[in-house]
């Protein structure tokens, strides 16, 4: 494999990890960003919800700590053969990969149990954890798990993460967007982000975020990323296309195949790509 150019070490974790931990960043609240919507307008009012019952307190108490403590939480890899964790880190399947993800970033189970908790105590809890933990991968998981409730009234909280200084707080707060529910208000948002985030991986998943809510806009600047410099850029647009491309964009990968020299990881993206888009090739 040819040598890889080396990606930008603030993302690392990001890039490891889909919602990084980084260090403590201040975030500006007041007005909400002109940038990503329109200045001083009100957070639209909460959708009705039902009646939901309240869960034992153990479980919220207990979420809570954890999610407070996650940053002491460390792993350490150097002494781990022939323990559990070990045998973790050989599995090299698809699934042994989630696996491996999910036992050795506390995050992830912590981020399922955020998303399934309906109580709303927690769900206050929640708002506040988005709004102001210490954390970056704790609210990051916080932004994600309000998302899911799909209420209106937390798109304030999103253009507040959007504007933050950590790309994992922004990071969230993107792909909170595009499992919302509200296209529309979500679609300007990521549409500014694709063009203006200060991150171009971040950029990139904008726009994926963009097509797959289904603005065609979105697919256009997944297009133009892989033309980027960037190896990672272009293998995270490659990715996006082939999930959410049209059949013209098979034609796009089979003559970018020979040309690209520079990384594999690229190439075997292009393939992947190519073939995930030949069905839609054949249609007549």
């Amino acid at each position: 494999m040819k040598k890889m150019a080396r990606p930008s070490l603030l993302l690392l974790p990001v890039l490891a990890a889909a919602l990084a931990a980084c260090g403590d960043i201040a975030l500006r609240v007041e007005p909400p960003p002109q940038a990503y919507g329109k200045p001083g307008a009100p957070a639209p009012a909460s959708e009705p919800a039902g009646v939901v019952e309240k869960i034992d307190p153990q479980i919220t108490s207990t979420l809570v700590r954890l999610a407070e403590d996650r940053r002491k939480f460390k792993r350490d890899l150097r002494d781990s053969q022939g323990t559990p964790v070990g045998d973790l880190l050989l599995v090299g399947s698809p699934i042994g990969y989630n696996l491996r993800n999910r036992f050795l970033d506390i995050g992830l189970p912590l981020a399922e149990a955020f998303s399934a908790n309906a109580d709303p105590v927690f769900r206050q809890q929640l708002v506040e954890m988005a709004r102001w933990d210490k954390d970056a991968e704790s609210r990051a998981s916080a932004l994600i798990a309000l998302a899911g409730s799909h209420d209106l009234a937390n798109l304030r909280i999103f253009n507040e993460a959007l504007i933050h200084l950590d790309p994992a707080v922004r990071f969230g707060a993107l792909e909170a967007l595009t499992v919302w529910g509200h296209p529309r208000e979500a679609m300007p948002l990521l549409a500014a982000a694709s063009e203006r985030d200060t991150e171009p991986l971040l950029r990139v998943y904008a726009a994926a975020g963009l097509a797959r809510l289904g603005d065609v806009s979105g697919l256009h600047r997944l297009r133009q990323f892989l033309d980027e410099p960037s190896w990672l850029v272009k293998a995270m647009a490659a990715k996006y296309i082939g999930e959410l491309g049209a059949a013209e964009d098979y034609d796009i990968f089979l003559k970018r195949l020979d040309g690209e020299v520079g990384n594999d990881f690229v190439v075997a993206e292009y393939c992947v790509a190519a073939l995930k888009l030949f069905p839609q090739k054949r249609k007549p």
